[in-house]
């Protein structure tokens, strides 16, 4: 699986939304959410690009790409 963007934002009552875009060897899928994890999945990349800018339109924003991630595995 390759991460391909991250959006993320504040929503109306506080809550950090974040969502992930990425190429996977069965399709392309949407992942996230503020709540309980959503998945969205896509046949074609065209189709993820599409709802990245829907996105976008919804006031989300790109996660700057030099942000890395701490695992803390036991």
């Amino acid at each position: 699986m390759q991460l391909v963007a991250s959006l993320e934002r504040t929503t109306k009552r506080g809550f950090h939304s974040v969502w992930h875009f990425v190429s996977a060897p069965d399709g392309f899928y949407a992942f996230g959410g503020c709540h309980r994890p959503l998945i969205k999945r896509f046949e074609s990349i065209e189709e993820l690009r599409a709802l990245y800018r829907n996105y976008l339109g919804y006031g989300y924003s790109p996660v700057p790409t030099d942000v890395q991630l701490e695992l803390n595995v036991a």
